[in-house]
């Protein structure tokens, strides 16, 4: 009995060794999904009208600044769209902007809240390696804040702050 209790131990241990790393790779990717989602920057902005109405305003918005919906819709509250693809800085480069937006209803149920991040995509070497791109998050650009003003004038109504 003595013999069939050690093996017993040692796969109960060995076990629980094994489990036991599986919460700390979980915390593990949970951060890294953190920081990438922390260079999403968004900014936000609320606006005195109904979702369906500053969706509209942004899609409108967002077609008269160049860009082209791509995915989303007023009932799922979402709004992707990307610029047309644009030479870049040297020769054979190229950029191109993504938009992605949500609408949700404002806590007072008369309002919309619209979250936007911009996200541009550089392409060193298109005609060598096609299709290698990186993305990174536009944060110092006024395409935000021209963005919201065409919302809020396409909507008759000033964009606030959220919080205020």
């Amino acid at each position: 009995m003595f013999r069939t209790t050690i093996p017993a131990v040692l796969i109960l241990l060995a076990a629980s060794l094994l489990f036991s790393g599986c919460e700390s790779l979980s915390d593990a990717a949970g951060s890294v999904r953190d920081r990438i989602a922390a260079r999403e920057e968004t900014r936000e902005r609320t606006f005195a009208a109904a979702p369906r109405a500053t969706y509209d305003a942004l899609k409108s918005a967002a077609t008269q600044m160049g860009y082209r919906q791509t995915r989303g819709g007023p009932a799922q509250g979402e709004f992707e769209a990307v610029s047309a693809v644009a030479p870049g800085e040297r020769h054979g480069t190229s950029r191109q902007i993504l938009m992605k937006a949500r609408i949700s209803a404002g806590l007072d149920g008369r309002s919309s809240i619209l979250s936007v991040s911009l996200a541009e995509v550089l392409e060193d070497d298109s005609s060598n390696r096609p299709g290698l791109a990186t993305r990174s998050a536009l944060r110092d650009t006024p395409q935000y804040q021209v963005l919201f003003q065409r919302v809020s004038d396409i909507l008759g109504v000033p964009a606030q702050m959220p919080g205020r």
